[in-house]
């Protein structure tokens, strides 16, 4: 059963710096009692519509960079409204021991790092509040505390290449996240990254490179048993009206999960299913529609299963340069079908 998650935005708040790719605007400049008023307003405005809710996520900001009495009033708004269950999303540079053993005292089963690279150069480049070697050692501090970690990663920053971003995976894959979010970069007007765009400093990617490297990531992740629980940004106006470039997709986690099967059905490969989850198999705009042709076993109360999908994608011989290579030319595919239809 899906896990049903109220989200309270409390956007921005801790943030110790801008990093080059964050709105200006975005910026909150809130008080305590601010946050902590719209937080209760966010809870009462979803326990109006629903009161079937498992768990309430702090997300938006950098929560263990917010002062230690301000942590603890949330903590206990949650908990006043009958949540016991907590997650949040923070940056690892406030990640210590103690705020992580405050975190699990206080119910939360689930962390947030914003990871975004593992990568020194592009961390730099990109003004992040701490290197590397923090950053897993952060994650390492979650792991050891809270029951459950997931890793926020970005792909096509500035001062990124494919060698940065695997880079990142490969690591990401040694100390294992429970999930992992995968965000594309693009340039938000009111950024240091968009006066970088506007000089050609910073190219961003087009939208083949980005979905292929969304794609190779999901592989790699799922085949090693770290749930993929996100792929691509929101799609929201206000989102939308905010960038100035870079590609962005609203389905491109449809479109990722479509270049894996993809890969699988070309390795020969038959996906056994239920007939009413069939539109998986045939994917994004019915592009493996024809692959599927005479393949399909239909099985009554067989759930597609991705993660068996590119566990087997990486017992081929050399299997990561065999994926980033079959996910360009999807990818390469995918994106011309679009633009013909």
């Amino acid at each position: 059963m899906k896990n049903r998650i109220l989200p309270v935005f409390i956007p921005f708040a801790g943030c110790r710096q801008r990093c080059v790719y964050c709105s200006q605007n975005s910026i909150t400049g809130h008080t305590s009692t601010e946050i902590v008023s719209s937080a209760e307003r966010q809870i009462k405005d979803y326990l109006g519509i629903s009161s079937n809710w498992d768990e309430l996520a702090y997300y938006g900001g950098s929560f263990t960079c917010l002062p230690g009495a301000l942590r603890l009033k949330l903590y206990s708004l949650a908990h006043r409204y009958g949540f016991r269950k907590l997650r949040f999303s923070t940056s690892p540079d406030c990640v210590t021991h103690e705020n992580m053993a405050e975190a699990a005292e206080n119910g939360v089963d689930t962390v947030e790092i914003g990871v975004q690279s593992l990568d020194g150069e592009v961390l730099r480049l990109n003004k992040r509040p701490c290197g590397a070697e923090e950053t897993i050692e952060a994650m390492k501090t979650v792991k050891k505390h809270v029951g459950k970690l997931s890793a926020q990663i970005m792909t096509g920053m500035y001062g990124e290449n494919f060698h940065s971003f695997d880079a990142t995976v490969n690591a990401l894959l040694d100390v294992k996240p429970d999930y992992v979010r995968i965000y594309p970069c693009v340039v938000l007007k009111d950024t240091e990254l968009y006066s970088l765009w506007l000089s050609g400093d910073h190219i961003p990617l087009p939208l083949t490179e980005t979905l292929a490297r969304c794609a190779y990531a999901f592989i790699l992740f799922e085949a090693a048993g770290i749930e993929v629980i996100r792929i691509g940004l929101q799609d929201a106006e206000s989102m939308k009206e905010q960038i100035a470039a870079g590609e962005y997709h609203p389905a491109t986690g449809d479109i990722v999960k479509t270049i894996a099967v993809a890969i699988y059905l070309g390795l020969g490969h038959n996906p056994v299913l239920d007939k009413k989850y069939i539109n998986t198999a045939y994917g994004y705009n019915g592009y493996n529609r024809s692959a599927c042709e005479g393949r399909l076993e239909m099985k009554d109360g067989v759930k597609p299963d991705l993660r068996t999908v590119c566990k087997r994608i990486t017992e081929v011989e050399s299997y990561k340069r065999y994926i980033q290579r079959q996910a360009a030319f999807h990818a390469q595919r995918l994106v011309g079908a679009s633009d013909n239809g």
